[in-house]
């Protein structure tokens, strides 16, 4: 799923939008799989708790909701990154029902 996400030119400005998010049940094994799932609590200011500094902590294995973050229109860009192309809702719909699938519909507490 993750290889047919178009590329986007990430100008790495986009940490304000990142906040509480519901992962699919695969998504949350394969984080803790890698190590990587050193998450804090939901502060205040409700950002994102896998964030350190300005960069994300679980990058490389961040779930589909973070992947498609820039490369949706629903979920334009506002600083202007742009992807190689945009995600039709329907391919969108797709990956949401094949990590459904594969998560058994299992799905983990707000990252």
């Amino acid at each position: 799923i993750y290889a047919t996400i178009p590329n986007l030119n990430c100008r790495r400005k986009c940490r304000e939008s990142c906040g509480p998010i519901i992962v699919f049940g695969v998504e949350w094994d394969r984080m803790q799989a890698a190590s990587l799932v050193t998450i804090g609590e939901v502060n205040s200011h409700l950002e994102c708790p896998a964030l350190t500094g300005d960069s994300c902590s679980i990058y490389s294995v961040r779930p589909l909701i973070c992947r498609l973050w820039g490369v949706v229109l629903a979920m334009r860009c506002p600083w202007g990154c742009e992807p190689e192309r945009w995600l039709s809702d329907a391919e969108v719909g797709g990956m949401f029902r094949t990590m459904k699938r594969l998560s058994h519909g299992r799905t983990e507490s707000t990252l």
